[in-house]
């Protein structure tokens, strides 16, 4: 799949993935549509993004008015690439239910739930052809203690985009999950519980949405950690 002319929704565009993605996405041809929790954070979203929308993917109300919108468009979604997330440091015997639930809800519920609602948009050009991505990391491959929600928000998406691989099949959608180790994102100093251990140095953000990218067009259903 070449990406020239298609219509790609970046989940989560501001953040250091997203907007890596909607840089190269764009070099690339690609009409990129990429999101961010806020006006605020929309600000962030590199100006390539032909356009620019808001998403709290902790509302379910949020998200239903973003696809809701795309849904009355009637426009297909040639692409839709999750990029979004946050990650927790703590032990199981001390994270609390509220902090394992907000990495379930922004790291699997959120955009499961939009990627599931604009399933019809993503079928509509069946021609061209269609391609779900997440990123769900070397998490997702094997545990790391003190990682344990997040371990375990990441290992539900995978499992989601798992699903979808073979129940979206027939109307021609493809499906990829990229397990890259650690990228320097800056995403770990940002916990919103805990604290990072010491990571050795990781990948770039270019780095990993080049090999992602790739990954896609050859049309594979799982890039794993040794692959980045």
């Amino acid at each position: 799949m070449e990406f020239t002319g298609k219509n790609i929704l970046v989940i989560g565009g501001s953040g250091a993935l997203g907007s890596e993605l909607v840089r190269q996405l764009s070099a690339q041809g690609a009409v990129v549509m990429a999101t961010a929790r806020n006006a605020d954070t929309a600000a962030r979203i590199p100006a390539e993004a032909a356009v620019k929308l808001v998403v709290d993917l902790e509302s379910q109300d949020s998200i239903k008015t973003l696809t809701d919108y795309l849904l009355n468009l009637n426009q297909p979604i040639h692409g839709i690439i999750n990029a979004a997330g946050v990650v927790g440091f703590a032990k199981a015997t001390e994270t609390t239910a509220q902090d394992a639930a907000k990495l379930m809800q922004i790291n699997n519920l959120g955009p499961a739930s939009i990627i599931s609602a604009l399933h019809p948009l993503l079928a509509l050009d069946k021609e061209a052809g269609s391609f779900v991505a997440g990123i769900t990391g070397v998490v997702s491959e094997k545990v790391f203690p003190g990682m344990s929600a997040y371990t375990v928000s990441k290992s539900a998406h995978a499992s989601y985009l798992a699903t979808i691989t073979q129940e979206f099949r027939r109307d021609k959608i493809q499906v990829t999950d990229a397990k890259p180790g650690h990228i320097e994102t800056g995403l770990a100093s940002r916990a919103i519980f805990g604290t990072a251990p010491a990571f050795p140095e990781g990948m770039t953000a270019g780095h990993l949405v080049s090999v992602l990218l790739e990954g896609i067009k050859e049309g594979k259903p799982v890039i794993g950690s040794t692959e980045f």
